[in-house]
């Protein structure tokens, strides 16, 4: 389909590409780990676990300790639950505020089954025995809901409502669950009629609830007293004082094992045991661990046999064992942070520049050399100015620096007044953006700020091809537009007709100007990638998302325009050509694209690099930086 001359692809939201590849490595979580699952393969003899973290990673680890990342998403993920056999994981992603999204990865082709958004918080994610439902726990009245695992449909599976529960686990044949409410309910319901079978009042508002001995206990923990339930009864028939406990997740634990920790680095592995059904034994002391305090403190953790696998806050990794020891152990991580982060990347002649928190380097694919440049500042982005850089820091009040590394000399520029939003370089002129409000105009030869623009919602700015500034901004504040033409020299500023909710990630090529719109109601979503003419007055429709992509980026290198609409791929446009496709993606999300004559580099969101030709999809290879400054290659 073409329209205007340029070709227009529809990028459906829930179809993720398949043709990704992920990266065995020691390396541990960026951020820390939230969840971590036990895999078992339709034998039960695989011992692996799944970890989960805040930067949107999921590893596979296995038993040499080896992990296959792949980042799934650019948000964190807060629960994890593997269907039987362990082919299939599910996740709970969250921004912590509007996005709660659950979606179901095939790991084995590295692809999203389907995906299901909640309009509240998920507070518990768990598969039925057999597998047949994936069960979601909802911060609503209606509670739990019921997926099928085979096709993502919703099903009608209960006729009364559990409210907002935080632990569901079915029985062997799936006819009956038991749900735990933190309003201070263990509920079980028949789920052949879809009828509450009984309800027992229980301990309110205890965290990390598990099931031991059968499901004949439930335990969970409030301000430091760990709870044992009878969940025949919901008597509660023991309470035990501890040192932020985390409670371990089995499956099908005769036994309730759980770690202290006096926030000093001292961890001590405790079991509480059924005594005839009735009662639980007081806690035995299996040992003693020193391992992590602080921020990199132990936070979850799960037991398969004998072996116990850890998270901390810190994204480490710790191994352990469920056998009695008399001398304290040192908890070993099993994870590696080896790699250094590249922070922002950009093109210089036939080589790029890298920027990671302590330097700046010069490198290219076809050399493999890297060069030192020197020290970085503080900063955590670069700009390419003849043979200087200028360097910044978005979200900051940094000043903007220049910097010589032939002498090495790093001078000031200007100083924000408020937070940097973004900084954008056209010949000699810095435009800047801050606070969402102000347009400012830098001279680099006069080194004289001015400001050029005021206004409300403003996302970018920058200077068309007949030298005025065009600014993107939201619809909803005045003037009623979502791009802005202003002249810099009168200031008179002339709404342009491109439509949409907000605009934003501007590029310019002579007299035309390419970026991202969103346009957003009851009835539809849709993120658009653009060419407007001002002169002409007409826009183009490049590429478009059926869903809203706030973040998307473009970057234009004439004829070829790359945007990550969909976050999950970048995509070349040919715009001479009107031919388009994706290169296939690294385990990591993508988040800036740069090119030069000979290459297409990726910085992805991990602070890896990935390499292309610019006429294929296929990835050349994917590069990390050394923290002793030496490329890694995947």
């Amino acid at each position: 389909m073409k329209k205007a001359l340029v070709s227009i692809l529809l990028i459906s939201a829930s179809v993720y590409s398949i043709s990704a590849q992920s990266h065995i490595s020691t390396q541990a979580h960026q951020e820390a780990v939230s969840a971590i699952a036990t895999v078992s393969d339709s034998a039960g003899l695989e011992k692996s676990y799944f970890s989960a973290g805040k930067d949107g990673f999921l590893v596979k680890w296995t038993d040499d300790n080896q992990g296959e990342h792949y980042q799934i998403s650019d948000l964190e993920i807060k629960l994890v639950a593997v269907a039987p056999g362990g082919d299939e994981i599910a996740v709970y992603e969250t921004d912590g505020g509007l996005v709660n999204r659950i979606s179901v990865w095939n790991w084995n082709t590295l692809s999203r089954k389907f995906a299901r958004r909640f309009s509240d918080s998920i507070t518990s994610l768990s598969y039925s025995e057999k597998g047949t439902y994936l069960i979601v726990g909802t911060a609503t009245v209606d509670g739990a809901v019921f997926i099928r695992a085979a096709n993502g449909t919703v099903v009608n599976k209960l006729s009364d409502n559990t409210g907002i529960v935080s632990m569901i686990q079915t029985s062997a044949t799936e006819k009956t669950a038991v749900m735990y409410s933190p309003a201070g309910n263990l509920s079980y319901y028949n789920l052949l009629t879809g009828k509450t079978k009984q309800r027992f009042s229980v301990e309110q508002g205890l965290e990390q609830p598990v099931m031991f001995s059968n499901s004949l206990f439930l335990a969970g923990v409030r301000d430091n007293i760990i709870y044992i339930i009878h969940a025949l009864t919901g008597k509660t028939i023991a309470t035990v004082k501890c040192e932020n406990p985390v409670l371990l997740n089995e499956k099908n634990p005769q036994n309730l094992h759980y770690l202290s920790n006096d926030g000093k680095g001292t961890y001590v592995l405790n079991m509480i045991e059924n005594v005839n059904n009735n009662s639980v034994s007081t806690p035995k002391i299996l040992k003693t661990l020193k391992g992590p305090r602080g921020n990199a403190a132990i936070v979850c953790g799960t037991k398969n046999g004998a072996e116990i696998m850890l998270g901390s806050k810190s994204g480490a990794l710790f191994k352990t064992t469920d056998f009695a020891e008399t001398e304290a152990v040192a908890l070993s991580a099993i994870t590696e942070n080896t790699y250094d982060k590249i922070l922002d990347m950009a093109p210089v002649g036939k080589d790029f520049y890298f920027l990671t928190r302590n330097a700046v380097f010069k490198s290219s694919y076809d050399t493999g050399m890297v060069d030192r440049k020197g020290d970085n500042p503080g900063q955590t982005q670069l700009i390419t100015y003849g043979n200087k850089l200028i360097l910044w820091s978005k979200g900051t009040r940094e000043p903007v620096q220049l910097f010589d590394y032939s002498v090495p000399e790093t001078t000031t520029l200007f100083t924000p007044k408020s937070t940097l939003q973004s900084v954008r370089l056209f010949g000699n002129t810095i435009i800047e953006m801050e606070s969402n409000s102000v347009v400012h105009r830098f001279d680099m030869d006069t080194r004289q700020l001015e400001e050029v623009y005021t206004g409300a919602g403003l996302q970018d700015a920058v200077i068309g091809g007949d030298g005025k500034l065009y600014v993107a901004k939201s619809y909803a504040t005045n003037p009623r537009s979502s791009l802005l033409c202003v002249d810099i020299t009168t200031r008179e500023t002339v709404p342009m007709n491109l439509g949409g909710n907000v605009a934003f990630a501007l590029n310019v090529y002579e007299n035309n100007i390419y970026g991202v719109s969103v346009q957003a109601d009851e009835d539809a979503k849709s993120t658009i990638v653009f060419k407007y003419n001002p002169v002409t007055k007409m826009k183009s429709t490049i590429l478009r998302l059926r869903d809203e992509d706030p973040e998307a980026f473009t970057y234009l290198h004439f004829p070829i325009l790359y945007t990550n609409i969909g976050k999950d791929n970048v995509r070349s446009c040919n715009l001479a050509q009107n031919k388009n496709f994706m290169f296939k993606r690294s385990a990591s999300i993508p988040v800036k694209v740069c090119q030069n004559a000979n290459r297409v580099v990726i910085l992805n969101k991990d602070g890896s690099i990935s390499w292309y030709n610019t006429d294929l999809s296929q990835v050349l290879a994917d590069w990390y930086l050394t923290r002793d400054g030496q490329w890694f290659e995947f």
